[in-house]
């Protein structure tokens, strides 16, 4: 008859007490990420700015790409809304800080002109730019050259040609009348003669 040897190998107290430690602070960070969560949710979903356009333009475009709600919640995609207005660590200037860059030292007529033109397209940029990677058309890098470009010369009328030129350029990418690798520093130099600084 074989014997068979049966060996148990007793864990020491410590290292038992070391891995219930582990798993407590990891149930404790769990739980603090789901209370960041929720907060986060309930700033987008319940305390939006007045400051910005209405919440349900965003949720209205949102609901109108299927394959981006497939990847992306509607609470992903307001954070990302608010996040083109108002900069976050990644990108500090958000469209707020533009804006009131392209606004300086106009005229009352063009100040109205400026105010709604980028009213406009802030909300058709950020509307788009706001979905996950992977059903987006206008990316981040788009978005610094736009940025880049409306602030690029000083005067107010350059200003002013930047914007209109960008906003056709928006308008015609939305439409598929303009494919993304066309949004590029070369074309504001054709178009406007605008050198930005490496």
């Amino acid at each position: 008859m074989p014997l068979s040897l049966s060996i148990t190998v007793q864990q020491p107290a410590f290292m038992k007490q070391r891995w219930h430690a582990m798993v407590r602070q990891l149930a404790v960070m769990l739980s603090l990420l789901s209370i960041l969560s929720a907060c986060s949710s309930m700033r987008v979903l319940e305390r939006w700015p007045e400051s910005l356009p209405e919440q349900h333009h965003f949720l209205s475009y949102y609901r109108e790409d299927a394959d981006n709600q497939l990847v992306q919640t509607d609470v992903q995609y307001l954070t990302w809304v608010l996040r083109f207005y108002e900069g976050w660590e990644l990108m500090p200037t958000g469209w707020q800080n533009i804006e009131e860059n392209m606004l300086f030292d106009l005229t009352e007529q063009e100040h109205l002109l400026v105010r709604g033109q980028m009213a406009e397209l802030g909300a058709l940029i950020s509307a788009e730019w706001a979905k996950d990677n992977s059903a987006r058309l206008i990316d981040s890098a788009m978005l610094s050259l736009w940025g880049s470009v409306m602030q690029a010369d000083f005067a107010s009328q350059a200003r002013i040609a930047a914007l209109t030129q960008i906003d056709a350029d928006v308008r015609a990418l939305l439409e598929g009348e303009l494919v993304p690798l066309t949004i590029n520093e070369q074309r504001y130099v054709d178009t406007l003669g605008v050198l930005l600084e490496p």
